[in-house]
């Protein structure tokens, strides 16, 4: 089977997840070295500007070629570029000033569900009542896992004007993957993640000028802001985004926004291997609920229809 033929089927599209997630699940221990030394918007700016210039000698030369199709989809790129890009990690960062770690945690385990809603309702995307089963599992593995357990703390659950910006990111969450799946096929992957290289870094810059009062304002770089720089703009930006664009062109931006569950208990992994912080069994109870959900969501249908199958070959 030729390459073209391949990335389209679904064993690829699970293939590209499993990649962009790995990539992605190191973000948050990346962000976690750099709390405290670096603003929101000036860190995204630096992040996606080596994004750009890595990315430049490979999907120039495309987004040349297609520039037709570029400024035909526009608005469709500049809506992936905001929220995907500019706007998504500045909001997290911000409502992290207000917003306790749980409510962070679970509002955001809602993109799922709004990528299905919107899949349905606007896309016309015709949906298995075991896809919302699978997403309330999931979403009690991820209430397991932010409450270590102990499900009595969301009852003393409080509510901030944080939490506002990260219903807001899961929103933005939903409809990034929606929009990828209109423009999927339409315009090459090489050409998209250049566009949104393009259109999300030069959204960015009235976020940083917002944030350093109209200066031009750069932070010492250091060896641990090199690295983590180095690490976002390649592994968790470039090949991430890719990765998870081409998943949601071979198996639909539901299924896709399936596998952000994971991203809690990958990014416990990759902590224990990174900084060495410690697994509990909760974290792996926890994770395979979430497993558990996702497989009922995808196959939850299917294998209810091979059991009725057997039944009538019986």
């Amino acid at each position: 089977m030729k390459w073209n033929e391949f990335k389209k089927t679904e064993k690829a599209g699970y293939l590209f997840i499993i990649i962009a997630i790995l990539n992605w699940s190191g973000n948050f221990v990346a962000a976690r070295g750099l709390a405290g030394t670096i603003d929101p918007a000036t860190l995204n700016l630096m992040r996606w500007v080596l994004a750009t210039l890595v990315f430049l000698p490979f999907g120039l030369k495309s987004f040349i070629r297609e520039r037709h199709l570029v400024v035909r989809y526009w608005r469709e790129l500049s809506v992936i570029a905001l929220c995907g890009i500019s706007l998504y990690d500045t909001l997290i960062f911000i409502a992290g000033h207000t917003s306790e770690a749980l409510n962070m945690s679970l509002i955001s385990t809602l993109s799922p569900l709004l990528t299905a809603l919107i899949a349905q309702f606007f896309m016309k995307e015709k949906l298995k009542p075991s896809m919302y089963a699978g997403i309330a599992v999931s979403t009690f593995g991820v209430a397991l896992l932010v409450t270590d357990g102990s499900l009595s703390a969301l009852l003393n659950m409080s509510f901030a004007k944080g939490d506002l910006l990260i219903l807001c990111t899961a929103m933005m969450s939903a409809v990034y993957n929606s929009v990828v799946n209109k423009v999927a096929g339409k315009i090459s992957q090489t050409t998209l993640l250049m566009s949104c290289c393009f259109f999300g870094t030069l959204y960015i810059v009235p976020l940083y000028l917002w944030e350093t009062g109209g200066q031009i304002v750069m932070p010492e770089l250091t060896y641990n802001l090199a690295i983590s720089l180095i690490y976002l703009s390649v592994f968790a930006s470039i090949l991430c985004y890719l990765f998870w664009n081409m998943a949601v062109e071979a198996i639909g931006a539901s299924k896709t926004a399936l596998f952000y569950y994971t991203l809690p208990p990958a990014s416990a992994v990759v902590a224990w291997f990174a900084i060495h912080e410690p697994v509990n069994m909760n974290q792996i109870f926890s994770g395979l609920v979430i497993l558990s959900g996702i497989i009922f969501a995808l196959y939850g249908g299917t294998l209810k229809f091979m059991r009725r199958k057997v039944h009538n070959y019986g």
